[in-house]
């Protein structure tokens, strides 16, 4: 577990199960209002530590609707309270927008659209924080076949990821590189997929992950 107190949030990173997924708590430190994101189907591990934080959940976050990262929406909601928020409005009581901010507290947790690797991901900047479900993971990216959505996540991470300061920390969806968090510029320097000089070379990649993941001892 990846746990920061700092004076103007309260941050959790789970290990939740199923394949390496990650949820995130975030709570406002002075009003103890708090999100989960990206549930999983982990709710007693989740709010265990919600518990013990002594917050109020109010939110529920979906970075997108793939039942590994919604599977506990509604038992958390049920206990809590919370609203789901989300792009998919058939799994979420809110639909959220891009550029959207959305309170907890003083916190200020600020929507961006990334389609790709579904048309609902998006990815939520908090702070000097942005989790990024998953369209950006560390050293690696979701998945996609080799058409428009693949052209919709080289956009996505090109154009609303990679334009964020190289400082901002990234927390992914799941627990997939050699560390559970990065940052954007540690991403643009090592990431394979982002070092593409272009989007055909970006898809090539793709297409030949296997083979580059065993030449590069890349697990």
């Amino acid at each position: 577990m990846y746990a920061i107190r700092e004076a103007t949030m309260v941050f959790r990173q789970l290990k939740i199960g199923g394949d390496r997924n990650f949820a995130y708590i975030i709570a406002d430190p002075v009003t103890l209002q708090g999100a989960i994101v990206d549930p999983g189907s982990d709710p007693d591990t989740i709010m265990d530590e919600v518990r013990k934080l002594q917050i109020k959940i109010t939110h529920i976050f979906n970075t997108h609707s793939h039942w590994d990262h919604i599977a506990a929406n509604g038992e958390i909601a049920a206990e809590t309270g919370a609203r789901v928020f989300g792009f998919d409005s058939s799994v979420s009581d809110v639909t959220v927008s891009d550029g959207q901010v959305i309170h907890l507290g003083k916190l200020e947790m600020t929507i961006i659209h990334t389609p790709g690797h579904t048309p609902d991901s998006m990815c939520i900047l908090v702070e000097n924080k942005v989790l990024t479900g998953d369209t950006l993971f560390v050293g690696k990216i979701g998945g996609t076949g080799y058409g428009r959505d693949a052209r919709q996540e080289y956009d996505s991470l090109h154009n609303r990821l990679l334009i964020l300061p190289d400082t901002t920390e990234v927390f992914p969806g799941h627990d997939y590189g050699i560390t559970p968090s990065s940052t954007i510029g540690r991403e643009k320097r090592t990431n394979p997929f982002l070092l593409q000089p272009d989007f055909a070379s970006f898809v090539d990649l793709k297409r030949n992950w296997t083979a580059y993941k065993k030449a590069h001892g890349i697990q």
